[in-house]
Order: C-alpha cells, then structure tokens, then sequence
C-alpha cells in the first residue's frame, strides 16, 4: 500500500504492531527524513529499541543488510534497520540483495528503506517492483500548491496552532516550493506567538518570503489563468537567477502547442498529433484564440532580441519585465 507522508501520523496512531518494511520515496527530502524519524519513533514506543543504519550504494557491500537484520542486540529483541541509498541506485548486487531481502521478513525487524524515487524506467526494475510490493510506500513528493494549505495546517496543529483559510493561503504565498523554510517558518511561529489562532497580519509580518518556483509553475499558471500568481511567479525567477533563454523557450514552446491544439479544436479534431494534451493544456488552448497566442507568440521573439542585448523599438530593455507582460496577457 501507499499513503502520502502528511498522512502517515493518522495511519500510525493507535497501531501495536507494524509492518517489516517501509519505503519512503520521493524528491522531497525534509519529508523523508521526517517520515522515516516518525516510523523510528513510534517503532521505539512500542519496543523496537536496537537500530541500524545502513549507508549504501551500488558498490557497497550489501551483505551487511541481511547481517545488521539477523543481530539483534543482547538486552533487545525488536530492530530497526534503517536503509538509506541517497543515489537511488543499488547496482546489479544491491538489487539482487534487496529482492531476496524482502522476499523473507524477520520476526521482530522493522526495515524502513528510504531514497529519491527512480525515473520511469527505473519504477520496472524487478528490485523495485519487489521492494514497493512489500513495504508500505511512504510518498515523499513535492507538495503541490493547493495541499500546501493543509500541509502547514497540520503542523501548525502540532505546535497548538491554527489559522483561517486566508491566513494559510497567504502563508503558502511566501514558503511555496521550499518546503524546508516552511518548516522554518512554522516552528519559528510556534516561538513568537506561542498556542493561539494566528491571523494573516501575523505570519505576514513574521515569515520571510522564501517561496522558490521552477518554471513549469509558470507555465502551469499560464494555463490556469492565475494572473496574479504568474506575475509573481516571473519576479521569482527573475530573483532566483533562472537563466531567461531557457524561461523563454519553455514559454514559447508551450504558446506553440497551444496554438497547435486550438486549431484543431477550432477544425473540429479532438486531439492534435504530437501534442500531449494535459487538462491544463486543454483549458488553456479552450480559452485563447489563435490570434491571441499569435501576438503572444510575436512578442516572445521580441524578448528574445532584448535578452540578446539587441535594441527593441516600443518595448521595456528589460526582458522580465516583458516577459511579465506575456504572462499577464495570456492567463488573464
């Protein structure tokens, strides 16, 4: 089974028993570290006190798995044996060692594995396919925007907090895509203001906008018509350094299938080949004319020649703020 890591304090509550094997998974890693100390946690409340920790890689000597698993300690007979591959790949031995480690659970041995999750043609990999059917899957993905909310929530709640949905919308505002300065930020909260129900003007005036967006963000608002939320989202970038030629082609590119895809529907097609239709996607080229993405398009041309240095007639020599333009222009 998988549940996602905001999820696993509810699952664990109450539970005398656990399961032999745990996989936390993900790019996120505060959420794996955070999901495999709650594992370790409780697994010691109800007796497991022996650990090991295990650092491996593909060329370590993955012997040692079935070895820390079989020792228990003297005044011990519960384990945890933390497994941890940061690269995410177990070589041909590490495979062969994981899959004939989960095919035999040990009485007494909880094993709680944990590293980024593979690219789609790792996820076929028998090791993988093994491990994942074994254990309790423990997703430790990004959290997307609209969870965010509830994921600061949750923590707020721990530290005797709470705050209304404007207050947590403005909240996920400054600490989207840095998932670690949420952290921060909540706990330092926890400090200033102590229990309480917190209001907007008190996390607006104490938590450091540390928000971080990759441009696939901009592009997602685009689509969505969340022009405020694009126009910050272009600041960001431009503040983060994210080099403007590759924004740009991301932007032009997705102007371009957008195109594509309108004048299909406006032809009647469902579909357009060689264009992969996300729900976004379709929203968007639902939304925009032709001759709107056109425009759009020409312009993104323009702010090509100014990042290049060359002088454009009429338009700002700052490319972002150009840039900003386009966005405002295609998601309003």
């Amino acid at each position: 089974m998988s549940l996602a890591a905001q999820d696993l304090p509810e699952y664990l509550s109450g539970k005398t028993t656990l399961p032999p094997f745990w996989l936390a998974a993900g790019s996120e890693e505060l959420l794996q570290l955070e999901s495999v100390d709650f594992i370790r946690r409780h697994a010691r409340s109800i007796g497991y006190h022996d650990r090991a920790v295990l650092e491996m890689a593909g060329n370590s000597d993955w012997s040692k798995l079935s070895e820390a698993a079989s020792a228990v300690g003297l005044f011990a007979d519960r384990k945890i044996v933390e497994v941890r591959l940061p690269g995410g790949k177990p070589g041909l031995r590490g495979a062969a060692a994981i899959q004939a480690y989960v095919k035999h659970p040990l009485d007494g041995v909880v094993t709680i594995f944990s590293m980024p999750k593979p690219d789609w043609s790792g996820v076929k990999a028998a090791w993988w396919k093994a491990l994942t059917a074994a254990s309790v899957v423990v997703e430790c993905d990004p959290i997307e925007r609209s969870e965010l909310p509830r994921w600061l929530s949750g923590r707020l709640a721990r530290q005797g907090q709470s705050a209304d949905r404007e207050a947590l919308e403005a909240f996920a505002d400054l600490v989207e895509g840095n998932l670690l300065a949420a952290a921060q930020e909540t706990a330092k909260l926890g400090i200033l203001y102590g229990e309480k129900a917190l209001t907007k003007s008190e996390i607006e005036a104490s938590v450091v906008d540390s928000s971080r967006f990759g441009p696939d963000a901009l592009l997602k608002a685009i689509c969505l018509g969340q022009s405020e939320r694009a126009a910050r989202i272009v600041d960001a970038l431009e503040g983060q350094g994210e080099p403007m030629p590759l924004v740009l082609m991301l932007v032009s590119n997705l102007i371009r299938s957008l195109i594509k895809l309108r004048s299909g529907y406006d032809a009647g097609a469902y579909g357009v080949k060689g264009v992969f239709a996300t729900p976004e996607l379709k929203r968007a080229a639902r939304r925009l004319s032709v001759k709107k993405l056109s425009g759009a398009l020409s312009v993104c041309a323009e702010i090509d020649r100014l990042s290049k240095g060359l002088s454009v007639p009429s338009r700002d020599s700052n490319p972002w703020i150009e840039l900003k333009s386009v966005a405002l222009f295609l998601a309003r």
